[in-house]
């Protein structure tokens, strides 16, 4: 997960944290996933506001696909109340692992990717971009 050794403190935190949003997502109201996004904010050196927005952003997605509209809507208001830097780099998270499921990005979100790995010196973010591109020779340019 991440690239993350299995078995560090932070990283067994991470594991918890993401079947606790599996299982809350679908109605719940997330208080373990927001319990664990707090102690790894608190323990593990992760930004609050980038936890939480994504925290609830995961909910508010698993509970969609669970078809409960109302808890994803609830969720997604909760990551909206996050500070813009922390939803920024959600919805840049997200597109990047989206095109890597998919091998490639369209060109405006690999360039905004890009962008915003540079303003904010994140050079893993644009490696990363970097290695999608890679495997499949520049699809990550294609406008659809």
């Amino acid at each position: 997960m991440w690239g993350l050794s299995g078995g560090d403190y932070v990283t067994r935190q991470i594991r918890a944290l993401a079947d606790a949003v599996r299982h809350e997502g679908a109605g719940g109201v997330g208080t373990r996933s927001f319990q664990l996004a707090e102690h790894l904010a608190a323990e593990g050196g992760v930004h609050r506001g980038d936890i939480l927005t994504a925290t609830a952003t995961l909910l508010a997605m698993t509970a969609w696909c669970d078809g409960e509209v109302e808890a994803a809507c609830r969720f997604a208001e909760l990551a909206g109340e996050h500070d813009e830097e922390s939803r920024e780099l959600v919805t840049h998270l997200l597109r990047l692992e989206a095109g890597a499921d998919r091998g490639w990005l369209p060109r405006d979100q690999a360039e905004a990717l890009l962008e915003y790995a540079r303003r904010e010196r994140r050079g893993d973010l644009a490696l990363r971009l970097r290695t999608i591109a890679g495997a499949r020779r520049g699809r990550h340019r294609r406008d659809d």
